[in-house]
């Protein structure tokens, strides 16, 4: 499974998180640069993290609608909960 992580400037153990949940790879975008905005996610990701805390409002409703119309399902977190639940 590939797994789109947009949000965040680090991600310290959300990828072995991920990987325990079965990731295979991890594609992160930090969401700082304008050029983001312009993304197009690619075709091989299943799964979307949005870390909403990190994101302008623009560029988290354009991955929403681009996730949408390629039916990847959009997982919303705030950084800081990322793995806190047992």
């Amino acid at each position: 499974m590939t797994v789109l992580v947009v949000g965040a400037d680090r991600l310290g153990k959300i990828p072995l998180k991920l990987q325990e949940q079965g990731a295979g790879e991890i594609i992160h975008w930090s969401g700082r640069q304008k050029s983001c905005l312009g993304r197009t996610i690619p075709k091989k990701v299943d799964k979307i993290v949005l870390f909403w805390d990190f994101l302008n409002h623009n560029l988290m409703n354009n991955i929403r609608q681009q996730a949408k119309a390629a039916g990847i399902p959009v997982i919303f977190s705030k950084r800081s909960l990322i793995g806190k639940a047992g």
